[in-house]
């Protein structure tokens, strides 16, 4: 089954105002933190909020035209290193000087991505898309574990856990929602595939401090069971597959409204029209027929005095199996089902 979170909106008007505001790839509505804001100790620098924003700019799909343009500069030459430290400061320089031109590449919500971002929030909690992220620090303190996190790179998959989530708040109050990662080593002494296809991961390990930004849309949940083989800190990563669930205004479907029927399997599935259901705590093969499609109703008057026989009529007839008859007091070696 599919389950339209979208429906439980309603109104055609609920659906408009859960569409996203800023017309912008990075800029999701099916993003949700949750929980209080977490303590001074998990806030980012102005260093980790600069790198922030830098990755979120050379990852936003509609900034690829503006870096390609850097990177073509005979003074960058295809520098990567000179073109990550000078690239934003390009960036906003452009969008100030061509507002009024009529750019095709320009839009006035990649004026205020190129603003920087006015603040970061961090919150221990999020939901994306219907499914629950949990911080680590949390995580370690309740039974399920929703911290587990797998990103997809260039014919790489990245594993990790999940540090905290950043809300990045543009001007305008554009929101742009990363996850803050702790990455584990992707080298061969750390990631191993069995023969059945588990991959196991050393969870003791850790890599990319530098770069432990990811988008919350981008991310797979993973859950990390206990690898009894390799024991220790080894985990086997289990990719967490939700039950389909979408956004109906992102799938173009049409809510019905209160005056629509509900609609419902004339029959139940897996069940014959005449079912009968053997009970295996009846002796000698008696069976209980549970539904006809014959069967007939009867109204009866709650106020009407009716005699036993007239009462008998109406009642199942069925055996009494609670019946103490010599019979039933035979031994149960007997018994076949």
């Amino acid at each position: 089954m599919k389950l339209y979170l979208g429906a439980s909106l309603g109104a055609p008007q609920a659906m408009e105002e859960h569409a996203p505001r800023f017309n912008l790839s990075i800029v999701s509505s099916d993003v949700e933190v949750g929980g209080a804001r977490l303590s001074a100790e998990y806030a980012l620098s102005d260093e980790e909020i600069a790198i922030a924003h830098w990755w979120v700019l050379i990852n936003c799909e509609e900034v690829k035209y503006w870096k390609e343009l850097h990177l073509s500069f005979p003074e960058v030459d295809g520098d990567l290193e000179y073109h990550n430290m000078t690239f934003a400061n390009y960036f906003r320089t452009w969008m100030d000087m061509i507002k009024s031109d009529d750019n095709p590449n320009w839009s006035h919500e990649l004026l205020l991505l190129a603003m920087q971002p006015q603040r970061a929030r961090v919150y221990p909690t999020c939901t994306v898309n219907g499914v629950k992220f949990v911080s680590e620090e949390r995580d370690n303190r309740r039974r399920t574990h929703n911290s587990g996190v797998m990103a997809k790179g260039h014919g790489l998959d990245y594993y990790g856990v999940l540090h905290s989530v950043v809300e990045l708040v543009y001007a305008e109050g554009m929101k742009v929602h990363l996850f803050k990662c702790r990455w584990f080593d992707t080298g061969a002494q750390s990631m191993k595939m069995d023969q059945y296809g588990n991959l196991s991961v050393n969870t003791a390990t850790s890599a990319y401090e530098d770069d432990p930004f990811v988008f919350a849309t981008t991310v797979k949940q993973v859950f990390y069971l206990d690898d009894l083989a390799k024991g220790d800190a080894w985990k086997i990563a289990n990719i967490v597959h939700p039950r389909n669930i979408y956004w109906a205004a992102t799938l173009g479907v049409t809510i019905p409204g209160p005056e629509a029927d509900a609609y419902q399997e004339p029959n139940a599935v897996g069940i014959d029209d005449v079912a009968i259901v053997r009970d295996n705590n009846v002796k000698h093969g008696r069976v209980l027929r549970i539904r006809d499609e014959d069967s007939t109703f009867i109204d009866v008057d709650p106020n009407e005095e009716t005699n036993d026989d007239s009462d008998d009529e109406l009642r199942h007839r069925l055996p009494d199996i609670n019946s103490d008859t010599e019979e039933d007091s035979s031994d149960d070696s007997d018994y076949e089902p």
